[in-house]
């Protein structure tokens, strides 16, 4: 299934919506106006940090900016979420017996959610990139389909990872 691109059509609208010029978003996002004058006409793609950045700024979930006519459906869908927290998890409180602390359990789900958006995002960023590459828009399609494979896999890996804390480790005999 090939994923309709709105981003540029989405940055334009976006910015006009808030009455901003080129030059007021390009002074919000910290870059040169004629970068916007770029992205608004697709003569180049925004770099994913910067994408993350619009995304703030505009509170629209990346999915949606990249992927839904805006304009089209009346306005954003779903607000950006950024992840709960910046900290870096401490040591995860298990009991001397194997038991989980149900607490320490909860947060990290919550934290693995949180983690699991932002690769969504990812995954669907890249597999965007794919799409411009298979059109010979841009190199780099091992990249692409590396990086793909390890999200893919990273979130295997945590759902699976999850599903054993959730069951108190049995299984891990």
């Amino acid at each position: 299934m090939e994923l309709e691109n709105y981003l540029s059509r989405n940055i334009r609208y976006l910015r006009k919506s808030r009455q901003w010029s080129q030059e007021e978003l390009a002074m919000q996002l910290e870059i040169k106006r004629s970068n916007i004058a770029a992205y608004e006409s697709k003569n180049v793609e925004p770099r994913l940090s910067l994408i993350l950045r619009m995304a703030r700024l505009f509170d629209v979930n990346m999915a949606e900016l990249i992927h839904v006519d805006i304009a089209g459906h009346g306005g954003i869908q779903q607000p950006f979420l950024p992840p709960a927290s910046e900290e870096l998890p401490g040591k995860f409180p298990a009991g001397l017996e194997g038991q989980i602390d149900p607490q320490a359990l909860e947060d990290f789900v919550r934290k693995s959610l949180s983690v699991r958006k932002m690769l969504e995002g990812f995954r669907i960023f890249y597999r965007y990139k794919q799409e411009a590459a298979a059109e010979g828009k841009a190199d780099g399609q091992a990249d692409v389909d590396n990086f793909l494979h390890l999200i893919d896999h990273m979130v295997s890996l945590n759902e699976s990872f999850i599903e054993l804390l959730q069951s108190g480790g049995k299984g891990m005999e």
